[in-house]
């Protein structure tokens, strides 16, 4: 029997570079909303801009950072919301970002801005799935956008060109090409490394609180850049039985250093 929703995640990742799902099991969404709103002192995070100084919230943001790593075995539960793409999209033997990551966009808040990039431009492995997962709701500026694979793959020929203009200059050229996400509390969002992404400065009403985080194949290449590999930048989280015999067979298939 076909699987609608994995055929679906399949088709948009094809087409599209991305793509946003409801979350299978909603009440392990609230282990991690709970831990923030919890080390944050406020239940309802949109309004958090209500009850914080933006020049405050970055000591907050890292006492978050810090509290979400602490939670037990955060790996197999972050992991579990994305368990639709994960599994059709990585397979069964899958190596997780060492850390999650937590962002924090207030309304008019300039030093939220993150200007358009690719992951894999900072080093990381073009064969991730950046896992994206909003603990409030996310539309237009509050929210991020992308560009599609064939506008990424222009952007990227362009760089060379936009050397002394930066990002921004070459953001300007092809903003209207971008496409902002509606990504809603409950639902997920998965997408390639290798699309540009990013966010304007939130008019929005509301704030955005998401926490992100990257999965691989273990057995993908590594980049060859720093050390966004195995052993630093990821971490084992799962291997089928078949890569269990193997390594134990031959544990230098496998490196971690």
């Amino acid at each position: 029997m076909i699987d609608i929703v994995t055929e679906s995640i399949k088709t948009q990742i094809r087409e599209l570079g991305y793509t946003v799902f409801d979350i299978p099991i909603i009440e392990e969404v609230f282990r991690f909303h709970d831990v923030v709103t919890s080390t944050l002192g406020v239940q309802d995070l949109s309004l958090l801009h209500k009850h914080l100084d933006s020049t405050k919230v970055n000591a907050l943001r890292l006492a978050c950072f810090s509290a979400l790593n602490r939670i037990e075995s955060w790996e197999i539960l972050y992991s579990s919301l994305f368990e639709p793409a994960i599994k059709c999209l990585i397979g069964p033997d899958v190596a997780i970002q060492s850390k999650l990551n937590l962002s924090i966009q207030m309304p008019s808040d300039q030093t939220s801005v993150l200007q358009m990039h690719t992951d894999t431009l900072a080093g990381q492995s073009v064969f991730e799935l950046v896992c994206w997962l909003p603990l409030t709701d996310a539309s237009y500026t509050n929210s991020m956008y992308i560009f599609e694979p064939s506008i990424s793959h222009e952007i990227l020929k362009e760089l060379p060109r936009y050397e002394s203009l930066g990002m921004d200059g070459l953001f300007n050229k092809y903003q209207h090409l971008a496409k902002f996400l509606t990504v809603n509390f409950g639902q997920a969002l998965v997408f390639s490394p290798t699309l540009f992404h990013g966010n304007i400065l939130n008019q929005s009403g509301t704030t955005r609180v998401s926490i992100n985080c990257r999965v691989k194949n273990v057995f993908s290449p590594e980049s060859r850049s720093g050390e966004r590999r195995l052993g630093s930048f990821y971490k084992l989280l799962t291997l089928s039985p078949l890569s269990e015999l193997a390594l134990a067979y031959r544990d230098d298939l496998i490196c971690f250093s």
